[in-house]
Parts: structure tokens; C-alpha cells; sequence
């Protein structure tokens, strides 16, 4: 083998490790329906306004994806396992109306980051994180939102998911 070639392999050989190691890995599972609360703090239309909810959060794992509904408010997640603990991690979420268009009523929606921890031999679980909403549809709006929930069962709802986006013109 040239020196060249060995090169060659030890790049692409990194290169593989380097993408297995980034990727997310299911490693807990979250299926089932979640009680809790979000709280949200920010500015609605210029005014301060600090709001309250009390949904049903359901959450549907797929695996390398999770499917989330609280209330009809439809998400979609990735699980990012902690390293040596199974049962803990944090998943990234994004609402499914999120849109970056900035003209007319379509910019908004919502994104996070939150903890995640299940006792699978319990059947319990927590999660709790922030998440980051904004909207222009009713009027201008700009939250922070605290997300905490406990496992209420495990059983696996069946969502749907975020539906395709359209196809680009």
C-alpha cells in the first residue's frame, strides 16, 4: 500500500468515525402521553404577556425521530442519548408550520432544546427544556417558552407527523 493510499484510508476512515459519532442514536424511549405545563414569556403585539399551558403532550418515537402533538400543535424531534447513560439525553424540536418567509403571515414558529430522562423499568419519565417562538400572523409575538412534563403512560400514540413540505416552484 503507497503512502498515498494509506492516507487516503486514514482520512476516509476519520471521516466515518467523525459522522457515526455526530449522529444521533436512539438510546431512550419516550412513547406515550406526558402531562406538564409550558409557560411563556415574552410580547404580544408590543405588550408584555406571560401565558400558561396546560396540554396533553403526546409523543410518538420512531426511532431516529420522534413525532410530538400538545394540543394540535403538531412538532417533530430528533433524540440525542447521553453518552453512557441509556435512559437520558436531550431531543432537538421544531414546530411543523416553522417558515423562515418573511413577507405575508407565514414567518414563525417555534424551536428547542430539551432534557430528557426515562426509567424504563418504571415506565416514568421527565422532560423539561426552553423553547423559542415567534409569529406574525394575529400580531407581532416573541416568546420564551419553559417546557416541564411527566410520563403519564407509555403506551405509543399514533401521530402523523409533520406533513411534506410543498414542492418548490
Amino acid at each position: 500500500m503507497t503512502w498515498t493510499t494509506r492516507r487516503l484510508a486514514g482520512v476516509a476512515a476519520s471521516v466515518a468515525c467523525l459522522t457515526l459519532a455526530a449522529a444521533p442514536v436512539a438510546g431512550f424511549d419516550l412513547n406515550g402521553t406526558w402531562a406538564g405545563k409550558i409557560t411563556c414569556k415574552g410580547v404580544f403585539n408590543g405588550a408584555p404577556q406571560t401565558l400558561t399551558l396546560t396540554p396533553t403532550l403526546f409523543i410518538d418515537d420512531l426511532g431516529s425521530s420522534l413525532a410530538l402533538a400538545a394540543d394540535g400543535i403538531h412538532y417533530t424531534a430528533v433524540p440525542y442519548p447521553s453518552p453512557g447513560h441509556s435512559e437520558k439525553g436531550e431531543i432537538a424540536l421544531i414546530r411543523c408550520d416553522t417558515s423562515s418567509t418573511v413577507s405575508g403571515a407565514e414567518f414563525g414558529g417555534e424551536f428547542g432544546r430539551l432534557k430528557v430522562g426515562t426509567k424504563a423499568s418504571k415506565g416514568t419519565g421527565s422532560l423539561g427544556g426552553t423553547s423559542f417562538r415567534a409569529s406574525v400572523l394575529i400580531a407581532s409575538s416573541l416568546s420564551t417558552c419553559h417546557w416541564a412534563f411527566k410520563r403519564v403512560t407509555g403506551s405509543r400514540p399514533a401521530l402523523d407527523g409533520c406533513p411534506a413540505p410543498p414542492p418548490s416552484q
